[in-house]
């Protein structure tokens, strides 16, 4: 079991944290298109559980070793505040649209679908991505290794956000999240 530690500001542009990012030698992993669907549970309501069930494959690929689609459950939030923190599963698949089609056989719902442009640049200990979510906003995340204790995250975040310039709120929310609230307003 692996517990993802990260945060996520929104951001203004990216261009300057890209800059910042590649002058201090961090190094550009991935640039790609993520489709992200999200299941709901006939027997539970993910929203109330704060659970998560995500398949998740790429498109448009510029550059990055390629993944297979896969399916990623996540488990309620928990951590210090401006932290996300939450248990991390997941498994490779050799078929997305066959997979969703059987959750949706067992009464799984699609609940949406989250596309973003994502550029992964690999720093020590840490992964930053630079995020693009059409009509909702740019967004920056740090993720700490999965190797590294609780305190030891929250200070490489720290320390990556200060070298990176990644400043402001830090939201605990998920892009579903953040997509589901903007279809409210």
């Amino acid at each position: 079991m692996a517990l993802e530690i990260e945060i996520k500001v929104k951001v203004p542009s990216l261009d300057p944290i890209r800059e910042k990012l590649l002058a201090n030698g961090a190094e550009l992993i991935a640039d790609q298109v993520e489709h992200d669907l999200y299941y709901n549970a006939p027997h539970r309501d993910f929203a109330v559980t704060d659970e998560a069930l995500r398949i998740r494959y790429l498109t448009n690929q510029i550059c990055g070793k390629a993944m297979p689609p896969n399916v990623i459950y996540k488990g309620p939030k928990v951590g210090r505040e401006g932290f996300k923190s939450r248990e991390e599963l997941i498994v490779d698949l050799s078929s997305a649209e066959e997979y969703c089609t059987i959750l949706e056989r067992l009464g799984f719902r699609l609940t949406a679908e989250v596309v973003k442009h994502r550029e992964m640049y690999q720093c020590e200990n840490a992964l930053v991505t630079l995020d693009t979510l059409p009509g909702i906003g740019t967004f920056s995340e740090i993720e700490a290794s999965f190797d590294l204790s609780e305190d030891e995250a929250i200070s490489v975040i720290n320390k990556t956000a200060e070298m990176a310039g990644i400043f402001g709120e830090r939201l605990t929310k998920s892009y579903l999240e953040i997509l589901l609230d903007s279809r409210q307003t």
